[in-house]
C-alpha cells in the first residue's frame, strides 16, 4: 500500500480510537440501567447493519451451518455479559480504573487459549501478563482504600474483560468461515434478545426513556461501536493486526482524557501509575504474541 493510502487508514483508526474512547464517557451521561444501555447499543447497531444484510441478500444459514449459528448466538450471549458487567462497572468505579481493566480482555484469551487447546505461553507472554496483574492488583488495592464501592466496581470490569475473552475466543474460530458480517450480525442479534431477556426478567422497563438518552443509545451505536470496533476490524485488511490491537490500547487513555474534560473527572495519581503498568505489561504480551502469532484480533 502507498504511504499516502497507509496514512488514511491511521487517520481513520485514529478516528476509531476516539470513538471507542467515547464509550464510558456516554455511558456515564445516562442513568439508565446498565442492561438497558447495552440493548438499546446492539439494537440500534442491528438496525444500522440490516441494509447492508439485506443487500448482500440476507445470512445464509444453510451455509453457516446448525453449529456455526449456534456458536455465534453464544457468543452473542457472552458479549451480552460482558457489556452489563463493564457498564456496570462504570457506575461504582472511575473511567481510568475500568476501562484499563476491562483491556485484560486479551490475558483471558490467551489463558483460556493455554487451558482449552493447549496453546503455549512464552517467556514474554508470561512476563506482560505478570506486570498487567501487578498493575490491576495496585488498582485494586488503591480502590480499596478509597473505599466508596471502587473496588466492586473494579471486580465488574475484569470480570467484563473476561467475559470478553470467551466471546473473542468463540469468534476467532467462527471467522474462519463464516463472512464477518454474518457472524456479527448473529451475536448482535443474540445478544440484544439476551439483554433484553435479562430486562424482562430483572422487571426493569424497556421504554419512556427520555430523549436524550436515546440519544446516547445511538451515539455508543455509531461513534463506539461501528466507528470504533469496526473501523479497527475494517483497518485488519490494510495494516498488521498487531498494530490495530496496539492502537486499542488508546482507548484507556483516551477515555482518561475524554473524562477529565467532559466531566472533570480527575483519577488518582495511584490509578494512573497502575493503568500505566497495566498498558506496558498489555503492550509486552501483545507484541510478543504477534510475535508468535496466537492473539486473537479486536472485538467486531
Amino acid at each position: 500500500m502507498e504511504e499516502k493510502e497507509l496514512g488514511k487508514v491511521y487517520s481513520v483508526m485514529a478516528l476509531g480510537i476516539l470513538g471507542v474512547s467515547f464509550s464510558a464517557v456516554f455511558i456515564r451521561l445516562t442513568e439508565a440501567p446498565s442492561t438497558i444501555i447495552a440493548m438499546y447499543r446492539m439494537i440500534f447497531t442491528l438496525v444500522i447493519f440490516t441494509p447492508l444484510v439485506i443487500k448482500k441478500g440476507g445470512i445464509s444459514f444453510t451455509s453457516i451451518g446448525v453449529k456455526g449459528i449456534g456458536l455465534s448466538l453464544l457468543s452473542g450471549f457472552f458479549l451480552a455479559l460482558h457489556f452489563t458487567a463493564w457498564i456496570e462497572s462504570l457506575k461504582h468505579t472511575t473511567i481510568a480504573s475500568s476501562t484499563v481493566l476491562v483491556s485484560l480482555q486479551p490475558l483471558f484469551t490467551a489463558t483460556l487459549g493455554y487451558l482449552i487447546y493447549k496453546e503455549g505461553l512464552s517467556r514474554g507472554q508470561i512476563l506482560g501478563m505478570g506486570i498487567a496483574i501487578v498493575g490491576s492488583v495496585f488498582i485494586g488495592f488503591s480502590d480499596f482504600i478509597s473505599g466508596g464501592g471502587s473496588l466492586y466496581g473494579d471486580w465488574l470490569a475484569v470480570l467484563g474483560g473476561a467475559f470478553a475473552s470467551v466471546y473473542v475466543l468463540l469468534g476467532r474460530g467462527l471467522r474462519r468461515t463464516l463472512a464477518n458480517l454474518d457472524y456479527v450480525y448473529l451475536a448482535y442479534g443474540s445478544c440484544s434478545i439476551t439483554l433484553l431477556g435479562f430486562n424482562v426478567v430483572g422487571r426493569t422497563p424497556v421504554t419512556s426513556y427520555g430523549s436524550s438518552d436515546y440519544l446516547i443509545f445511538l451515539g455508543l451505536a455509531v461513534f463506539s461501536t461501528i466507528g470504533g470496533h469496526t473501523v479497527f476490524n475494517w483497518a485488519l485488511k490494510y495494516v498488521e493486526a498487531n498494530k490495530v490491537s496496539t492502537a486499542m490500547l488508546g482507548e484507556p487513555i483516551g477515555a482518561t482524557i475524554l473524562g477529565f474534560l467532559i466531566l472533570q473527572e480527575i483519577p488518582t495519581e495511584a490509578q494512573l501509575l497502575s493503568g500505566l503498568i497495566i498498558l506496558l505489561g498489555l503492550y509486552i504480551f501483545i507484541k510478543d504474541s504477534f510475535r508468535r502469532k496466537n492473539i486473537t484480533t479486536p472485538l467486531s
